[in-house]
């Protein structure tokens, strides 16, 4: 038999948990819309594109488009933190395909600020910011 103690213990389990769970999703921020991004790392590459994104719940997706490449894009949003892949593509012979990884948190200003890396050099990691247009 279940005490009416164990009971309201569980509902209060309950309650927290759904208080928690709606706490995450009202902080989670929108990352949909068209974000123009613009970077460099201590090789000398440079990284330009402007990528137009959706979400839905935590899961982010579109294209983006540089000076050089397109490709579609893909990642993961945590809160305020977004992780990236964007799958280029060559347009031009400056161009190198393959994959950029962009990891960032959006900040009180608007601005995503964090890493990024291409697939063609792993060890050669530089800052990137992304502005919302």
């Amino acid at each position: 038999m279940i005490s009416a103690r164990k009971l309201r213990h569980a509902a209060a389990l309950v309650a927290f948990a759904v208080f928690v769970f709606s706490a995450g999703i009202a902080d989670a921020a929108n990352f949909a819309g068209t974000w123009a991004f613009s970077g460099s790392n201590g090789a000398g590459e440079m990284v330009a594109p402007v990528c137009v994104l959706r979400q839905n719940g935590s899961k982010i997706g579109g294209s983006c488009k540089g000076p050089n490449g397109i490709g579609s894009a893909a990642g993961l949003v945590n809160g305020r933190a977004i992780g990236l892949q964007w799958h280029v593509i060559a347009t031009t012979s400056r161009g190198t395909s393959g994959i950029v990884t962009f990891k960032g948190v959006w900040g009180s200003d608007g601005d995503i600020r964090g890493t990024w890396v291409h697939s063609a050099a792993p060890a050669v990691i530089g800052p990137f910011t992304a502005q919302k247009l």
